[in-house]
């Protein structure tokens, strides 16, 4: 059986603010799934919830589920 909640936690995220919309933006990068939020941590909870919806769709019709990407990420100077 397939635990949703450890995709949920492995999947990478890209969170960024947007001017123009006032809002944070967020992007589960494996499945290009886009939510937005009012903070960041709007943004993050939206996204995820908006995952896990989509994988119990893919679940529910047979469909395999993208595994989780590795993402080097480098503090910029």
């Amino acid at each position: 059986m397939i635990d949703i909640n450890e995709y949920l936690k492995n999947y990478s995220y890209l969170i960024k603010y947007s001017p123009e919309d006032e809002a944070y933006l967020a992007k589960c990068i494996e499945l290009g799934l886009l939510a937005h939020g009012d903070s960041q941590e709007d943004a993050i909870k939206e996204i995820k919830e908006a995952v896990r919806v989509h994988l119990l769709m893919l679940l529910e019709d047979g469909d395999e589920i993208p595994k989780p990407k590795s993402i080097l990420v480098s503090k910029l100077q």
